[in-house]
């Protein structure tokens, strides 16, 4: 946790052109414990009107509310946080497949589950920063500039070798 992969899928989810390019975007905060029914009914709320009828729906009838919303059209869908391949397959299939651009962004802190969850291409690995990059972080976010005033280098050095390259510890 805390190597920056909620921030690196939240920067491209949240571009410009992401929204231009895709007719629908949901973005839904999985987690360990998670809700079938509710990560359905957050992926609606981002695209259309949820009332009262929708929350009176069982899992199936949301999960074909989510296809129906979804079919024809292009989508990006950001799953952040899964733990676990039971929560991919729970939604996945309310996803339509029809090859014109659609895309689902899935992070988690798990190899197996990006693996399991991916569609023929490689899932990508997060690595920690090197000790110049977590200074250089470090610097922008504590003095707003990529150095640091002289008296105070030796215990910057010292944070950031505790943070380990871990972009959230910074």
């Amino acid at each position: 946790g805390g190597v920056g992969k909620t921030t690196l899928a939240r920067k491209v989810y949240d571009d410009i052109y992401m929204e231009h390019h895709f007719y629908i975007r949901a973005w839904i905060t999985v987690s360990q414990m998670h809700q079938h029914r509710e990560m359905l009914l957050g992926i609606l709320r981002c695209f259309s009107l949820v009332n009262d009828n929708t929350y009176q729906k069982n899992i199936e009838q949301l999960a074909e509310q989510v296809y129906r919303s979804l079919k024809g059209r292009r989508y990006l869908i950001g799953m952040d946080d899964v733990w676990d391949t039971n929560a991919w397959d729970v939604v996945k299939r309310s996803f339509p497949d029809e090859k014109n651009g659609s895309r689902v962004i899935l992070t988690s802190r798990l190899a197996n589950v990006g693996i399991y969850a991916s569609s023929g291409s490689p899932p990508h690995y997060m690595r920690c920063l090197s000790v110049d990059q977590s200074l250089k972080l470090f610097n922008l976010k504590v003095f707003g500039r990529e150095t640091c005033p002289l008296e105070l280098e030796k215990a910057t050095k010292q944070i950031v070798e505790k943070c380990q390259g871990l972009p959230l510890a910074l």
